[in-house]
């Protein structure tokens, strides 16, 4: 009996020892937990940036790509057919009007013309005889020696005469232009920009000839010619004719060529799915540098706002995003969007909404936690939105920004086509080191700044966003990968069939 008492208590005090070493071994994993746990590196908020609201220029422009053309081009052909004899000019040749562009053989036009000559010295002979045969005729008549019948054919003749030398004449007028034809000469001042005849080659007349003849040179003028760009049709809208552009050709990439929208072209192109409008940009060319086919881009100037106050734009938010801009700097949503909607004065700490819970008014301020929003029982109370004191920018009890002017001191402006003013919310950073949420009326915008047209003052500091909502993305990403069980293609999969250790 002690023996079992003995083998009991043993495999008791046995199990014990075995119950204090396992909890041993647990407590030691879950201390080992702790500190990895602890010992992983926090993730940091992405810095806030902070930029002064300063005065710049700001140009705006529309771009596009294009290639440089000839405003007119010359097709000069021949009205004679012949061998080709001369050529004198080549691709590339500057002419003058009355340069001897072709000489065609002239054997066969001279020996036309010596026909034509001979034809009319015949017919001239031939009018004089008739032109005596017909005073004869009159004069015997008169002495009724003849009879009328002899009289009239006497004149008949005189005036087939008279018809035969002008047909003649003409004859050879006719042989003349065509000797003179043979000489091709450059129709206007020009280039030669292609050449498709050479000597010895038989050219066929433009106007006798089905097709319209033998092209022999194309030539154009290039002390003015044009690019043709291909503008969205997002953009059309803000050009017009007469507005100032700016080319950069691939072949001088360091010179900007200055040049006038002449028109636009009323025929859309599609490309690629997207509908462009031809710009025809006009381009001095005095030094000859454009040449037709060059590529490059064109930059045409819609406004122009100088020296006026600018706030960059990744300072800037739309009133749909001003919520989400207010999590990154640590500031309660819906108190920011209370004081935006109640256009309530906005000073930094002072700043204040309604608290629906209590309806007291609490500071909007970086640590601000208060749940607020429009319509709280303050505001009822009042009469008025939620935050609205009835001082400030705003007018009293309508829940409205006050009607401002243009800040005083603004550059000068270029706007063929104005840009409407808009909306958007900036955080300006006040001494205290709080961000106030204000709203502000936005002009013309480039891709960095935005004219100031009311709400900030030159000098002020705004908050800029641009890191935070990089790093705000990549967070929601990465919480959206982790939902999905792991970022797609990195994800291992178990073995199929196996659930062993």
């Amino acid at each position: 009996m002690s023996t079992f008492s003995e083998t009991r208590s043993g495999f008791v005090f046995q199990g014990r020892r075995f119950v204090n070493r396992s909890f041993v071994f647990v407590c030691a994993l879950g201390a080992m937990s702790v500190l990895a746990a602890c010992s992983k590196p926090a993730v940091e908020k992405a810095p806030i940036g902070e930029v002064a609201v300063e005065r710049r220029d700001i140009v705006v422009d529309a771009q596009a790509t294009g290639a440089v053309e000839p405003i007119e081009i010359v097709e000069v052909k021949s009205q004679a057919s012949g061998l080709v004899l001369q050529m004198p000019v080549e691709t590339g040749s500057n002419v003058q009007p009355g340069d001897l562009i072709v000489q065609i053989d002239t054997r066969d036009l001279k020996n036309q013309l010596d026909q034509a000559a001979a034809d009319l010295r015949s017919s001239e002979a031939s009018l004089e005889v008739a032109n005596a045969q017909k005073q004869r005729s009159d004069e015997l008549y008169k002495a009724r020696i003849i009879t009328a019948q002899e009289n009239e054919q006497a004149n008949l003749a005189f005036t087939q005469a008279q018809a035969n030398v002008i047909r003649v004449r003409t004859s050879v007028s006719i042989a003349q232009q065509r000797l003179d034809e043979a000489r091709v000469t450059a129709p206007v001042a020009g280039t030669v920009i292609a050449k498709t005849v050479s000597l010895g080659q038989v050219i066929q007349s433009a106007t006798s000839v089905m097709g319209g003849g033998t092209t022999i040179v194309t030539m154009a003028d290039l002390s003015r010619v044009q690019m043709r760009a291909f503008m969205n049709e997002t953009d059309i809208g803000k050009i017009s004719a007469g507005q100032d552009a700016r080319v950069v050709v691939d072949a001088f990439p360091d010179r900007a060529f200055s040049g006038l929208v002449e028109k636009i072209e009323p025929q859309a192109v599609i490309q690629q799915s997207v509908t462009m409008f031809p710009v025809i940009i006009s381009l001095p060319n005095n030094e000859r540098l454009l040449l037709p086919g060059m590529n490059g881009e064109v930059s045409v100037n819609v406004e122009s706002r100088l020296n006026v106050i600018t706030v960059p734009n990744d300072a800037v938010r739309s009133m749909r995003d001003a919520g989400a801009a207010a999590t990154m700097l640590g500031l309660d949503p819906e108190a920011v969007m209370a004081t935006l909607r109640s256009g309530a004065p906005r000073g930094g700490a002072n700043a204040q909404a309604s608290d629906t819970s209590t309806g007291r008014a609490v500071p909007v301020g970086r640590d601000s936690a208060a749940r607020v929003a429009a319509g709280g029982a303050a505001g009822a109370a009042s009469g008025r939105p939620a935050g609205a004191s009835g001082a400030g920018s705003g007018r009293p009890g309508t829940g409205r920004p006050a009607r401002t002017m243009p800040q005083s001191g603004a550059g000068v402006a270029s706007r063929r086509n104005p840009t409407p003013a808009r909306q958007g919310v900036v955080f300006v950073v006040k001494d205290s080191g709080v961000y106030e949420p204000r709203m502000v009326r936005l002009g013309a915008s480039d891709y960095d700044y935005s004219e100031v047209i009311s709400g900030l003052q030159e000098g002020e500091m705004v908050a800029s966003l641009a890191m935070a909502a990089l790093q705000a993305a990549r967070e929601q990403r990465n919480a959206r990968f982790g939902q999905m069980g792991g970022v797609p293609g990195l994800t291992k999969t178990a073995p199929a069939g196996g659930g062993g250790r």
